[in-house]
């Protein structure tokens, strides 16, 4: 069976951290991919949620250098909504 890893998010907002658990050799063929279109991350993970596949998203873009900001779906709601 594959191993698992655990790819983690800093709240910009509330500095809580989340989580997500995806196989490593899929979380790392993500981050490794240097393509420009994100969809990519639907199909490399089509049963994760849309808050978690966010996280990824967000972790590539950080593993990349370039700019993320990783909200938690409780703090994305908030601003959402307009609190």
């Amino acid at each position: 069976m594959p191993n698992d890893t655990v790819v983690e998010m800093e709240c910009r907002q509330c500095d809580s951290v989340d989580t997500v658990e995806a196989p490593e050799q899929t979380v790392k063929a993500f981050m490794n991919w240097r393509g420009g279109n994100t969809g990519y991350v639907q199909s490399m993970f089509p049963a994760m949620s849309k808050a978690d596949r966010e996280l990824l998203l967000q972790a590539y873009r950080k593993h990349r250098g370039t700019f993320h900001w990783y909200l938690c779906p409780t703090c994305w709601d908030k601003i959402k909504d307009g609190e």
